[in-house]
């Protein structure tokens, strides 16, 4: 009997802006993927991490003080 990995289902990388504080600090963890406005809350990528975004995206989610991010399952 074969086992076969499920592939991963797709995620996006969302935020709860009643949550953040706009410290920033997700930028820092995850430079490529999310930047800050001019008050530091988070600008993301819009649509579905590819697997190489899906690692920085953890770490941001991780790294959040508030837990204002997370990553949604489409």
């Amino acid at each position: 009997m074969r086992w076969s990995r499920r592939p991963k289902p797709p995620e996006r990388l969302r935020v709860d802006p009643v949550q953040c504080d706009g410290v920033g600090i997700c930028s820092h963890l995850a430079p490529r993927l999310i930047t800050v406005d001019d008050w530091g809350y988070p600008i993301l990528p819009k649509g579905r991490l590819d697997p190489a975004q899906r690692h920085s995206a953890k770490l941001a989610v991780k790294g959040c003080p508030k837990r204002a991010l997370f990553l949604d399952l489409d």
